[in-house]
């Protein structure tokens, strides 16, 4: 299913497209050399959360290890209570056995939006999203740190989920935790917290010795310590702690996001993590192995990195589908069928029979785009597996522009390529996007629409009128609200009327199919 903004998501964008005081990461570019399995790549960053999901040993923990070296901070700036320094350097993430070579040749470009840059015919004001480079050339260091851009930064790796009674220092200091100073955010996080697992907290402190902490809390007449907090209670009290204590326009990269939460604690946190970060422009960069994490962002907030013949590659505007079926390993028994969303693949699967059906996996991918991408992918790692891209109808008549896409990412393809990636392009009818186009048929079948929803045939043609006029991608929704149902079960319902009522739309996708599987 297409993602649908919400006014968070839209004020999150509109904030983050237009601030320069904040020094906002913008993008992340590895220009040369290989980093820990990470070769050349470009990440754009177009929204303040950003998630990363790949398989094991795609590079998606070296990508925040680069985030969390992107900026330099004053000696009295922020930094987590076991840090000795308020900054990261790449000798936080990259430490090499003496066996071990390190790594040679690098330059590392951060596109930032600054409103402190050096006046020049670039930048006349000095405002203006410019880059900032780290060099390691062959047998050298990495070029200076303290000319980097200065923003307070905090990593937060797995170990935070690590139960407090399993942390030897925790145990060790049990007897000696007293009360912290008071921060003035406690509230704020106790409530975040409390809406995310659904508790009502009385109060919320944190105890410390030394350079250790200890949260607790007290529910009703009965308090408790992390020591009996389960791992996710532990990490969100310290992710939104670490936010707050931050202060405005700082940087959080956290691996693994979702460890220690159920699917439903999942979704919850990363709402809440919005409203917090439009709260604090605050800009959150993570990675994940959940789908509940990527279904709660945007599509351009989510990139999938994969490693295809040896070089990285990025997938932005992934489906979650898509994503976690190749990471699940899930392949299509005879053929793989690629669309762009839920509403292609009902169309497909509908108009097929059940035996073609049984043969093959059809998959989300999340845009045109996307499925260029794929095709390219897929004749990279020379996969003898049969694949087709159905693209939508109106990406037709720009067939020229997506096999570029394909060509851009194979780099230097054999000749036969642009061949290749046409024999196993297809489309959807229509020359529209699919929704609009299903307004437009679904009313040639509306008497028979009207049977299956329980409605006469001309509430059936308002409501498909009423969806053809809510706006691109809005339109089933729409038109399913008009009849009291969920845009899901309506989609469902058009989809098998039309496949069923108008079969030669479909002729050409139906006979591109079975060409593939004989």
């Amino acid at each position: 299913m297409k993602y649908r903004e919400t006014k968070n998501d839209t004020k999150l964008r509109d904030w983050f497209s237009n601030d320069h005081t904040k020094a906002l990461l913008r993008g992340i570019r590895l220009v040369t050399g290989e980093l820990r399995g990470l070769t050349p790549l470009n990440l754009p960053i177009n929204f303040p959360i950003l998630a990363v999901a790949g398989k094991n040993g795609a590079g998606k923990s070296t990508i925040l290890a680069l985030a969390s070296c992107a900026y330099h901070n004053k000696k009295d700036g922020y930094r987590l209570s076991k840090r000795k320094m308020s900054y990261y350097t790449f000798s936080d993430f990259f430490i090499q056995h003496p066996e071990e070579l390190s790594p040679q040749g690098i330059e590392v470009r951060y596109d930032i939006a600054y409103d402190k840059w050096k006046k020049s015919e670039t930048f006349p004001d000095g405002i203006g999203i410019g880059w900032q480079r780290r060099i390691k050339k062959r047998g050298g260091k990495w070029n200076d740190y303290d000319d980097r851009v200065k923003r307070n930064v905090a990593f937060l790796g797995i170990d935070r989920i690590v139960p407090h009674a399993e942390r030897s220092q925790s145990r060790s200091y049990s007897k000696a935790f007293k009360d912290a100073v008071q921060k003035g955010w406690e509230d704020k996080v106790k409530e975040a917290v409390g809406s995310i697992l659904g508790k009502k907290y009385d109060s919320f402190r944190y105890l410390e010795y030394s350079k250790y902490s200890l949260p607790i809390v007290k529910v009703g007449e009965t308090a408790y310590s992390g020591f009996n907090m389960g791992a996710g209670e532990n990490a969100l009290f310290e992710i939104f702690s670490v936010l707050y204590d931050c202060g405005k326009g700082a940087l959080l990269v956290i691996d693994e996001i979702e460890l220690g939460l159920h699917a439903e604690a999942q979704r919850r946190f990363i709402d809440k993590l919005k409203e917090t970060c439009l709260e604090l422009h605050a800009q959150v960069i993570c990675t994940t192995h959940s789908k509940e994490i990527f279904e709660r962002l945007p599509n351009d907030a989510r990139y999938f990195v994969e490693t295809v013949n040896g070089k990285t590659k990025i997938l932005n505007s992934v489906s979650s589908e898509f994503a976690f079926s190749k990471l699940g390993g899930v392949a299509g028994q005879e053929l793989d069928v690629l669309v762009e969303d839920d509403v292609a693949k009902a169309l497909v699967a509908a108009a097929l029979q059940a035996q073609q059906r049984t043969r093959i996996t059809i998959a989300e991918i999340g845009s045109a785009n996307c499925l260029a991408r794929q095709l390219a992918a897929t004749y990279l790692r020379d996969d003898k597996r049969s694949i087709l891209a159905v693209f939508d109808g109106d990406q037709r008549k720009k067939e020229s522009i997506n096999v570029g896409h394909a060509r851009n990412m194979a780099e230097n393809p054999d000749e036969d390529f642009d061949d290749w990636v046409t024999a196993r392009m297809g489309y959807l009818p229509g020359d529209i996007w699919p929704e609009a186009w299903l307004m437009q048929v679904g009313k040639e079948v509306a008497d028979d629409l009207a049977a299956l929803v329980g409605a006469d045939s001309d509430s059936v043609a308002e409501a498909l009128d009423k969806g053809a006029k809510a706006g691109k991608h809005s339109e089933l929704y729409t038109a399913a609200k008009e009849l009291g149902l969920e845009r899901e079960d309506f989609l469902r319902i058009i989809a098998g009327t039309v496949t069923r009522k108008r079969p030669e739309h479909f002729g050409e996708v139906v006979k591109k199919i079975g060409a593939a599987l004989d």
